[in-house]
């Protein structure tokens, strides 16, 4: 059961959120004594980690990295990056003041092992790939030959860290296919190297062996994966357990804005080598400055109810800006959620596919029922 794996991971997801900064502290602390010149007394570990953790309890990144894994507790792929949200900064204001070769050792290994605690976690979670986990919202990653990569997600797929798009007004790195529009799914053979271009621009090299293709939502994917007979049997049973309908906006909808983007660039448009990879994930800076501004609200308002009542404006203030900050991460993460899922226009035709993708391609078809409202 996926509940008993994740009895497993918690506890590493603790050790890497909270037992990994504090430890790291309380090192430092051990390192700075053993340099003093009466250093050489016995040092209490135990009494010196509860002792920073209790001074540094309200260290906001533990609380914030703690809060984000329980708001993702499905999404694995982020949960390393989650990890260095506490461990980072206080590894960096080591640096800044390591002596000595075991100080600077400790900062670097303190991230490093934060990373490493919470990937494990994930992998626990979400492998092996058995029924429980197919039929269940969690994660699962599954690397790409010659690069790239495929995220299982709860209601649709992502590839993500495909090469920088041949096309460098191309507003997304990474594509999605929902499952409610995935209609066409088979695994098969590659028998010589092919370029495969996704929506986005993005170009893969296909190298020879298994594959699987994917068509819906007005795109062809065609996957270089290795266990291609277990990746298909997931995408399979996770379409049919997991898929949601949602209808999408009207087409003079702002949220087309970035798809559009995309469908102007068109096949006529040149496409040339591109260094430049697309920044995904800058307008979450909105929501960072969203939580900031709403706590300088609340402690506005707690100042009001204390007699202070100059401190309403601070509340409005604030409020005012964590309100619109939200509302604009909210609005520009759903026309690029929009971008991913439709780089395509959805009055386009779909891929037919009785065509072969690439030459030398050999497959065994497995059908999926259309389910979308497009």
């Amino acid at each position: 059961m996926v509940f008993l794996r994740y009895l497993v991971a918690v506890p590493l997801i603790l050790l890497s959120y909270v037992a990994v900064p504090f430890g790291h502290l309380t090192l430092s602390s051990y390192l700075f004594q053993r340099s003093l010149p009466f250093g050489d007394e016995e040092f209490d570990f135990a009494a010196e980690f509860t002792e920073k953790f209790a001074y540094l309890n309200g260290f906001w990144p533990v609380t914030v990295a703690l809060l984000l894994f329980v708001v993702l507790w499905w999404m694995t792929a982020a949960w390393p990056r989650i990890a260095l949200l506490p461990s980072a900064p206080i590894a960096f204001v080591g640096l800044l003041t390591a002596k000595g070769a075991e100080q600077f050792v400790l900062c670097v290994a303190t991230p490093l092992v934060a990373w490493g605690l919470a990937w494990l976690a994930a992998k626990v979670v979400s492998w092996p790939v058995t029924g429980d986990v197919r039929r269940s919202p969690v994660e699962v990653l599954i690397g790409l030959r010659g690069g790239g990569r495929l995220r299982v997600q709860s209601r649709r797929l992502l590839v993500d860290k495909l090469p920088p798009p041949r096309h460098p007004s191309s507003p997304v790195g990474r594509v999605a296919i929902r499952f409610d529009r995935i209609g066409h799914v088979e695994a098969g053979t590659v028998v010589s190297p092919a370029q495969w271009r996704f929506g986005n621009t993005s170009e893969l090299t296909i190298t020879p062996g298994p594959a699987l293709r994917i068509i819906g939502g007005g795109q062809e994917w065609l996957l270089p994966v290795d266990d291609v007979d277990t990746t298909m049997r997931l995408v399979l049973e996770r379409a049919r357990r997991r898929a949601k309908a949602d209808p999408r906006p009207p087409m003079d909808s702002t949220r087309w804005a970035e798809a559009k983007k995309l469908w102007d660039l068109g096949p006529s448009q040149p496409m040339r080598p591109n260094q430049k990879k697309v920044r995904h994930g800058t307008h979450h800076l909105m929501l960072v400055l969203s939580v900031l501004t709403a706590a300088m609200a609340g402690y506005s308002v707690f100042r009001a109810f204390s007699g202070s009542w100059s401190f309403v404006f601070g509340a409005l203030f604030f409020g005012g800006i964590s309100y619109g900050t939200a509302r604009g991460w909210a609005s520009l993460g759903a026309a690029v959620k929009l971008a991913e899922e439709n780089p395509h226009s959805p009055l386009a035709d779909e891929p037919d596919p009785r065509r072969i993708p690439v030459t030398g391609w050999s497959s065994q078809p497995t059908m999926l029922g259309q389910t979308s409202d497009l």
